[in-house]
């Protein structure tokens, strides 16, 4: 599994998670990767912290980073996260309540790297923190009826 920092057209960062790089290329080759703001498939990788390595001398200036011109709406927010949440329900295995102990088992080298959601609670996303096993919240979007 690799997460790139990628950027569209209009400036709007986010991440991808991908199998490994050729999936990557494979699926911006196919117009496949869309901007989760805008939908803009024009889509570029940044490079990321933890995958440069320069000597201390030889670190390029950052460029300046632009405002984007609008701000999105609500509901362009509201799409955004539906499509995000489709994502993973077609990319991740759904792990349900268990969630915290295959994330643990993952973490530890227990189990196979892969990527999984399903449900914690309170407790169990504590007892995630304090082992410093990575995870990430999501809320769920209300569906129009």
């Amino acid at each position: 599994m690799v997460i790139y920092d990628l950027t569209c057209d209009n400036d709007h960062g986010f991440e991808g998670w991908f199998s490994g790089p050729d999936n990557f290329q494979e699926q911006l080759s196919q117009g496949l990767i869309a901007c989760p703001v805008c939908a803009s498939t024009a889509i570029t990788k940044v490079p990321h912290a933890c995958a440069v390595h320069t000597k201390q001398e030889e670190r390029p200036a950052l460029p300046a980073r632009r405002e984007p011109d609008t701000v999105p709406t609500p509901e362009q927010l509201k799409e955004a996260l539906i499509r995000v949440h489709h994502y993973i329900e077609n990319n991740f295995e759904n792990v349900g309540h268990h969630f915290a102990d295959e994330a643990r088992r993952i973490h530890a080298g227990e189990a196979e790297e892969r990527p999984i959601h399903g449900t914690a609670t309170a407790e169990q996303r504590e007892a995630l923190d304090d082992d410093s096993v990575p995870y990430m919240m999501l809320p769920k979007p209300e569906l129009d009826g």
